[in-house]
């Protein structure tokens, strides 16, 4: 269990019911619900799944509060999920979702021991390769009136290592980076990012938000019985103990949602408005950051050619940045600066995907500022730098790749990845000198014996044996 989990002890279910989608298209992907940890679910066939694990209320909510009072927290905390349940119908969700909330019906579970059970199988097959998980767990707490969220998201791919052949958990997860070329093809440059494992600032609502938060969604969340404003319906209300699980099937282009409740109760339509969420997401600026983070994972997916997944909208990589830009500006203060940083770092690898390098290098440089002490940002800075002085003709905003890999590897000077940047960048400068077309502005001069350092230390760095 994370630290900041640590002295939690009285699990609050918050996460209650959601729905599984195939957006951008129409049919239906499958039906979400809730599963007890112990047997942890997710779609087979979906391409991605998002696993809302039950938050935890701190140790002072259990032991000073009475029961009536344990009673709100919890009906707060799950109105919270019907909240977000009704928040993801409005949002892009990129194709092929499937979102099933992991409960503590059973038992207490740690999200490792969910995750760990998710990548072996659990109830559902084990997660096949090249399949994305975003996994959001927290913790609720209150203070006077204020309600008080925090919240940690991972995402990842699944790579092809078996099931229990990988040390660590992450040992199942799929290098998220990219690579570049210098000197006309020649020769390759990789970057990593760092785990997409963030722990966000706790978020302060207050029950007079969440009651305008949930009048704006009973106003947008009206079931009619066509798919027509004109058409009557009824609003879907937050009903404490009562479950809800729908299948939604997106129609008319993703203006319409046609839901039906496998548990019999309203069905019909309903009118899609990404703005709803507006007030919601400034209270939880994580949600854009999901999204966002989702998007990305689901490029990244359709790129590598692992499995077998209907692939993203066009607009997936618009969609995926509007989401993050909008995190980053909503996201302030020094406690946020990891989170922005690694938002903006997946902007900057959308838009290298997009061979936009000046794009790339501009958040590249932001993540770097915003977390100086991570090397793998001043490692992409040095990628993006390379590409842009020296794979054709110099492109104008670049600074020397070599002090960027350097400055990865006063962080961690056992990087090999900055290592091997920085001999292939000197070898390909090198090359670049012997015809005289060295840009202006990088330092070429000792190259031989630059390199022959950067050689020798290469020699005497082992490759990493877990993760």
């Amino acid at each position: 269990m994370p630290p900041f989990l640590a002295a939690a002890r009285h699990l609050i279910p918050v996460s209650l019911l959601v729905a599984a989608a195939l957006p951008f298209t129409t049919g239906t992907a499958g039906a979400g619900g809730f599963t007890a940890c112990e047997s942890p679910f997710v779609f087979d066939g979906s391409a991605a799944n998002i696993v809302p694990i039950e938050f935890l209320a701190t140790t002072a909510d259990q032991e000073s509060a009475d029961p009536d009072r344990r009673r709100q927290i919890q009906e707060t905390a799950q109105h919270l999920a019907w909240l977000m349940k009704l928040d993801s119908w409005h949002q892009p969700t990129y194709g092929s979702l499937g979102v099933v909330s992991h409960m503590f019906l059973e038992g207490t579970c740690e999200p490792d021991v969910v995750l760990d059970r998710l990548i072996r199988g659990g109830a559902s097959a084990p997660i096949r390769p090249g399949q994305v998980l975003v996994v959001l767990q927290g913790r609720i707490f209150t203070e006077g009136e204020d309600i008080f969220l925090q919240s940690r998201l991972r995402g990842f791919r699944r790579n092809a290592v078996p099931p229990g052949e990988a040390p660590t958990l992450s040992g199942y997860f799929e290098d998220e980076g990219l690579t570049a070329t210098v000197g006309n093809g020649s020769a390759a440059l990789t970057a990593t990012l760092p785990l997409l494992d963030i722990i966000f600032a706790p978020r302060a609502v207050t029950r007079s938000e969440l009651q305008e938060i949930d009048s704006i969604f009973v106003e947008a969340s009206i079931v009619r019985a066509e798919p027509s404003l004109s058409s009557r319906g009824s609003p879907l209300r937050f009903e404490p103990g009562q479950p809800h699980a729908f299948t939604v099937e997106i129609t008319d282009g993703g203006k319409w949602l046609k839901v039906t409740d496998i548990f019999g109760g309203i069905s019909g339509y309903i009118r899609a408005d990404p703005e709803v969420s507006a007030f919601l997401h400034r209270k939880l600026p994580e949600l854009d950051f999901l999204n966002g983070m989702l998007g990305y994972l689901r490029i990244r997916q359709a790129r590598s050619g692992l499995g077998d997944y209907p692939p993203p909208p066009e607009s997936a990589a618009r969609q995926a940045e509007e989401r993050l830009t909008r995190f980053i500006e909503r996201d302030e203060g020094a406690r946020a600066a990891d989170a922005r940083a690694l938002a903006a770092a997946l902007i900057g690898s959308l838009a290298a995907d997009g061979e936009d390098w000046r794009g790339a290098r501009a958040r590249f440089a932001e993540a770097a500022a915003a977390s100086p002490y991570r090397p793998a940002y001043r490692t992409l800075l040095g990628v993006a730098d390379a590409r842009l002085c020296c794979a054709a003709a110099p492109a104008p905003g670049f600074d020397d790749p070599a002090r960027s890999f350097t400055d990865s590897l006063s962080l961690d000077p056992e990087n090999l990845v900055a290592l091997r940047n920085l001999d292939t960048f000197l070898a390909s400068l090198a090359r670049l000198a012997e015809i005289n077309a060295v840009p202006a502005g990088i330092d070429a001069s000792r190259l031989a014996q630059r390199r022959e350092v950067v050689q020798k230390v290469l020699s005497n760095v082992k490759e990493p044996q877990d993760r």
